[in-house]
């Protein structure tokens, strides 16, 4: 059973999407495990968010009882939560995004779980279903490999799920607040990843448990109908390499004491990040730029598809873009990225296949 009368603070970055955001609001008032608040950071929306939502909380009496509206200049989600977490009173902390819909009964799960595993456990998460894509009709869960799932679990190398697979959501996670705030919250340089980031700092500190059941709707439209204004970087090849590898090179300075086979998948990942920054620079014809990538890759534990790589890059860089960057990483290795604008293209037999497809391109199997 769930602890008696848990104190649950949730946290709800917004940028615009006031329409969606509603039923994100709504979906959480509806646990029947209730909660006592629903911050709400409004980072610098301007297509009328901003006056909108102030008004909507005023009108409506539940609302004006649970919910708790601010407003700041951008800084992105994890600025945003960040500002959220500061203000939160509960014991407790969830996350969730403002086009998102949780399951009725997902905090009752959660407690149920944190309970079975307290002596090991300060956060639990859940599995979830993609929404609004026709080409994502798996659940989380499934799409990364993971076909038999219990109803509830404990995974005792939680950094190195972090780590090789993305399993673990920001809006299906609740975590003790001051576990959080030990984790030392979310790194406001990240624009892109800092979820992830964030899990892997606090799975230092604690195991994590789950929820085998999908308990959160997250929302795939494509990224092109849902992004705006600062969140266009989004779909930025270059953006998201950079933001990538700072959080590797920061997961690798903090994994000295950890198991050496995550440490392994984080030099792995690493390797692979560099060979697409030097297929990047070989697509734009900046040969001096994508050696030095592939040697930087070298550095991590090398193989002789990155030496080969490396080699046909000093002698014939043109040869090595045809060969190894005819085209930019495939978007639809991440469920964010896969789009329904498919009427030009054939269409594929499954997700998992493109993921591949990806990871080999990329010289790196972490699975």
């Amino acid at each position: 059973m769930a602890p008696m009368n848990p104190v649950i603070s949730v946290v709800t970055p917004v940028y615009n999407r006031f329409d969606s955001l509603k039923y994100a609001v709504e979906s959480v008032l509806a646990q029947t495990l209730p909660v006592l608040e629903i911050i709400l950071i409004d980072d610098g929306s301007f297509d009328g968010t901003s006056e909108l939502l102030p008004a909507y909380i005023a009108e409506n009496r539940t609302w004006r009882e649970r919910v708790r509206y601010f407003r700041q200049q951008n800084q992105g989600p994890g600025g945003a939560r960040n500002t959220g977490i500061a203000q939160a009173k509960g014991e407790w902390l969830a996350f969730n995004d403002s086009d998102d819909i949780w399951l009725p009964q997902k905090l009752e799960w959660q407690f149920r779980a944190l309970e079975k595993y307290k002596d090991q456990c300060e956060l639990c998460f859940t599995d979830a279903w993609f929404a609004n894509n026709p080409y994502l009709k798996t659940t989380l869960f499934q799409h990364e490999g993971n076909q038999d799932t219990a109803a509830m679990g404990v995974i005792f190398d939680s950094a190195r799920l972090i780590v090789e697979a993305n399993s673990v959501w920001c809006q299906t996670t609740l975590a003790r607040a001051d576990l959080i705030r030990r984790a030392g919250g979310f790194d406001p340089r990240l624009r892109w990843s800092e979820d992830r980031d964030f899990l892997f700092r606090a799975a230092l500190l604690t195991k994590f448990c789950y929820v085998g059941m999908p308990m959160v709707l997250i929302d795939r439209s494509p990224t092109d109908l849902k992004h705006t204004g600062e969140s266009e970087n989004w779909r930025k090849e270059e953006f998201r390499l950079r933001m990538d590898q700072y959080r590797l090179e920061k997961q690798l300075s903090l994994s000295s004491e950890l198991a050496p086979e995550t440490r392994k998948s984080i030099l792995k990942k690493l390797r692979c990040l560099h060979s697409q920054w030097a297929n990047f620079h070989l697509r734009n014809g900046e040969w001096r730029k994508a050696r030095q990538a592939l040697s930087d890759a070298k550095g991590y534990n090398s193989d002789p598809m990155i030496v080969l790589k490396w080699a046909l890059t000093g002698l014939t860089p043109r040869l090595a873009r045809k060969v190894f960057a005819g085209r930019s990483q495939r978007e639809t290795s991440r469920p964010d990225f896969t789009s329904w604008r498919t009427e030009e293209q054939p269409v594929r037999n499954s997700v998992r296949q493109d993921t591949k497809e990806t990871e080999t391109t990329c010289e790196v199997q972490v699975r």
